[in-house]
Formats: C-alpha cells, sequence, structure tokens
C-alpha cells in the first residue's frame, strides 16, 4: 500500500522534472495509470487530491449520475474524469458507467427522478386530444425516459465504434 506522503512525493518529483511517470511506476512498482492519476488530482485539487480522509466515501445517485454524465457528453477518459471530480480510483466512475449502461442505470435515474420535489396537485384538467393533465404528464415521463434511453444507445455505439476503429 502506498501512503499519501509516497505519493505525493512521487507527484512532486514529476513536477519538478526529476522523474517520469514510468520511471516514478518502476519505482513504486505500480501501474503507470495509477502516477497518471495522481498527477491529474494534484493538477485540479492540489494537495487535497492527494491526502485524503481514510475510509469509505459514499457518493449521492445524483452525484454518480452528474459523473457519467459528463463523462459520456465530454468523451474524456476515465483517468481525467476521475480527476475532475476528485474519485481517487478510475474503477469506481468504470463501475458506474457499467451500472449506469445497465438496467441498475435506468433505477439510479428513477431514483434521481423521485428525490426531485413533487410539485403541488393541480385539479384534472381536459387538454389536449381530450387527455387530462395527469395522462399528458404521464406521457411526458415516459418519453423522456425513452428519451435517455436512446441517449445511452447511442453513447454505446459511438464507443463501440470507437473501440473498432483504434483495433484497426
Amino acid at each position: 500500500m502506498i501512503s499519501d506522503e509516497q505519493k505525493l512525493a512521487a507527484v512532486l518529483a514529476y513536477f519538478e522534472e526529476k522523474e517520469s511517470t514510468y520511471q516514478i511506476a518502476n519505482r513504486l512498482q505500480r501501474d503507470q495509470q495509477y502516477i497518471r492519476l495522481w498527477i491529474e488530482l494534484y493538477r485540479y485539487h492540489g494537495i487535497e487530491g492527494i491526502i485524503r480522509p481514510q475510509g469509505f466515501t459514499n457518493y449521492e445517485d445524483s452525484f454518480k449520475i452528474k459523473v457519467i454524465q459528463h463523462l459520456i457528453e465530454t468523451g474524456d477518459s476515465l483517468l481525467q474524469t476521475a480527476a475532475k471530480f476528485n474519485i481517487p480510483s478510475r474503477e469506481t466512475i468504470r463501475r458506474w458507467k457499467k451500472q449506469w449502461m445497465s438496467t441498475a442505470g435506468e433505477v439510479l435515474y428513477q431514483v434521481e427522478k423521485e428525490r426531485q420535489s413533487m410539485p403541488k396537485k393541480q385539479p384534472p384538467s381536459s387538454d389536449l386530444n381530450g387527455k387530462t393533465t395527469d395522462e399528458l404528464k404521464a406521457e411526458i415521463e415516459y418519453l423522456r425516459m425513452e428519451n435517455a434511453y436512446l441517449k445511452k444507445l447511442k453513447a454505446l455505439v459511438q464507443e463501440k465504434d470507437a473501440f473498432k476503429s483504434k483495433k484497426k
């Protein structure tokens, strides 16, 4: 296990141009991706990005959704996204993304929607094509979920195409 002090020393060695990420990774016997993540965390959040309180961090569902949406919309790597949101492991984001793309992602989306404050009930009124306000709201909600699903599907297809083109 690498201590916070060792991580900070490694980052400072990189910034003072004493060592490359490859050299630091070899010296610490760690994968180079860890070194890059520490460097990015330091760039975005300073020393607080490296030295963390011990223990488990519980992230809110709304935060997870925000991170995954950022990842999909910007095309940032897992490492860049982890650094921007001060998440200590890119694997955490990979796991969230996998959940998001599966049925669990739909559950997180629904939980977030349910947490929003409930609007005051309005008396049913007849609107378009003889539908009540409640029926129209239900239809809108269904269309929003369908739209979110299609966006996720499009992102998956783009990700798959990008992966295929990298292989060639």
